[in-house]
């Protein structure tokens, strides 16, 4: 069972009870050899998710849902825990990759970048032990956090908020793959902008499909090797 175990791919993603993280967990659950942990702040939506692509989970894989709240300290160390015990109980090492797709596009500066931000930043720290040397961490962006993007005219769509925490989840990005870099990890953070599409965030507003646009996520995600400290879509690399 151990060696058999230690083919499984293991991929944690937040934020995945609708959306692109939605998309992104039946992807990878479909996908052979996938053990993919599926937080969201309320484990009942996490399962009730789940249920709607239960048949499609390829019979070697398993999608386990789990509670996270990434603004709760609490539930952090306790998604931690359980990410890690379960490894150990089916012999693995480590985690693969990390998904941090968890966010918010509407609300107060504080209440978007508690988010965006902070609890992206503070949960990565906390579940960074579970890498596995040559794993990922993956950063769900937006092109509306490319500053070269502000600087075209005609101007872009102002969204204060959002865009700035979205700039700072980019600068993350870098700062991190510096890191990973000098300790000599392996370990690649990679920025993806999935495109604008149509979830609950926007309004249905988006011009994509999320079944497509996490396509780049699943593939990055997956992927046992490539280029860290890149900003990127479906087309090649966004301009920061």
């Amino acid at each position: 069972m151990a060696s058999e175990n230690s083919q499984l791919h293991s991929v944690l993603v937040s934020g995945t009870n609708q959306g692109l993280g939605y998309h992104t967990v039946h992807q990878l659950g479909a996908a052979p050899n996938t053990l993919v942990f599926m937080g969201a702040r309320k484990l009942a939506a996490a399962e009730e998710a789940r249920a709607k692509f239960a048949a499609d989970i390829h019979p070697s894989s398993t999608v386990v849902p789990i509670q996270l709240d990434i603004t709760d300290p609490t539930s952090i160390k306790n998604a931690r825990d359980f990410v890690e015990k379960y490894l150990k109980e089916k012999g693995l090492t480590g985690l693969d990759a990390l998904v941090n797709n968890a966010a918010i596009a509407i609300g107060s500066f504080q209440d978007v970048y508690a988010v965006n931000v902070f609890g992206t930043s503070d949960f990565t720290q906390a579940i960074r032990p579970l890498i596995k040397k040559n794993g990922a961490i993956v950063n769900v962006s937006s092109t509306m956090g490319s500053l070269h993007y502000h600087t075209q005219r005609p101007a872009p769509t102002i969204a204060y908020e959002y865009s700035s925490s979205k700039s700072a989840l980019n600068s993350l990005t870098l700062q991190w793959a510096i890191e990973e870099e000098q300790k000599g990890s392996g370990v690649r953070v990679v920025c993806i902008c999935p495109g604008y599409n149509a979830t609950k965030m926007n309004g249905f507003a988006g011009t994509m499909d999320p079944a497509d646009g996490c396509k780049i996520i699943v593939k990055t995600a997956l992927a046992k090797e490539g280029r860290s400290g890149v900003f990127i879509n479906k087309d090649g690399d966004v301009k920061w």
